[in-house]
């Protein structure tokens, strides 16, 4: 099939019955969320602003920059990790032993040579404090992380007056720090949670009423925290990372859409990097390089899908404020 034929389909698919008939409901449709903006309304909306403002080169720019931010947070993180260790894991595991309780369930999440590695990592980083490093380390953190963030930030800039405003420089620090911040404690939050799950559920018993829980309990509400999280981080972002007049509904048609594709897009690389792990020549072949480049892998996709979930709620937000323009204008007429 020559190139012109493939255009000329291409060109005669919207004149098709099926597709005719979709766009003409589509046009009197609407979605929970969409504050009753009719789904085609909603669809043409977030085409045309991917197309004008290219998504995947703004996807790119926020990748690159989270990327050079997750160096000096990591090195926070480890040097946190020997607190954390002496005032609050140890306790949560009861008295067990936290060593073994660790390796059992970074075991049960990542097996073989893979998970002994990143346990003997762990393990390391978490039996010496280096309180030196940590005022060095948390201030670039401070300044790269919120670099991240700010990048972000101006990914969701629009130029639409009835509902975006604009930040002064200081007000976009601020609130991209403020971002950053509450985004690495969700992320140690999860991660702890992931990791030591069934040793929380376990100090929460001795609390509250959980005789009987079983293991697929337990897994069960881990991944609803998880799942939690994710969609709480991702709202927070859209609501106060975005310069709107109106904030955005924590609870919105973007957040839903990116909360589903990121945890799709994270299952989906964590299957690939069990893969790896099981190989044999894993080590010796791929190494950590194949880590950092699945790692950038997957800051890129959530950084595309935020976007995504980002352009989705713009888009209702900004046909949502048309409205009242376009009656006063019709009763004008």
């Amino acid at each position: 099939m020559s190139l012109a034929r493939i255009q000329e389909f291409w060109n005669n698919i919207p004149e098709l019955p099926v597709v005719r008939g979709l766009i003409a409901w589509s046009k009197e449709r609407s979605l929970p969320g969409f504050f009753k903006i009719p789904i085609y309304d909603v669809t043409v909306f977030v085409f045309n602003e991917i197309r004008r403002f290219d998504l995947f080169t703004r996807a790119n720019s926020i990748a690159y920059s989270f990327f050079i931010s997750l160096f000096p947070s990591l090195l926070t993180l480890f040097t946190l990790l020997p607190f954390l260790n002496r005032y609050l894991l140890r306790f949560i595991t009861k008295g067990d032993n936290f060593n073994q309780v660790l390796q059992t369930e970074i075991h049960k999440i990542m097996p073989g040579s893979v998970g002994d590695q990143l346990f003997l990592f762990i393990k390391d980083i978490t039996e010496v404090e280096r309180v030196g490093m940590l005022s060095f380390g948390f201030l670039l953190s401070i300044f790269f992380s919120s670099n991240g963030m700010l990048a972000m930030m101006r990914g969701f800039e629009k130029s639409y007056s009835k509902t975006f405003k604009n930040r002064s420089v200081i007000r976009k620090r601020l609130v991209a720090i403020g971002l950053t911040g509450l985004l690495s404690f969700l992320l140690i939050a999860s991660i702890v949670f992931i990791i030591l799950g069934k040793s929380i559920i376990g100090w929460l018993s001795g609390y509250i009423a959980l005789a009987g829980f079983s293991t697929v309990g337990v897994d069960i509400l881990r991944w609803l925290a998880i799942i939690f999280l994710f969609y709480f981080g991702i709202s927070v972002i859209y609501r106060y990372g975005a310069s709107t007049y109106r904030r955005f509904s924590f609870f919105s048609a973007g957040a839903t859409l990116a909360t589903v594709l990121s945890l799709l897009a994270s299952l989906a690389f964590s299957f690939y990097v069990d893969d790896l792990g099981r190989a044999s020549t894993y080590n010796k072949f791929y190494g950590s390089i194949a880590t950092l480049i699945i790692l950038m892998l997957w800051i890129q996709f959530n950084s595309l899908i935020i976007l995504i979930g980002y352009e989705l709620n713009a888009s209702i937000a900004v046909n949502r404020d048309l409205i009242p323009k376009i009656e006063e204008e019709e009763s004008i007429d």
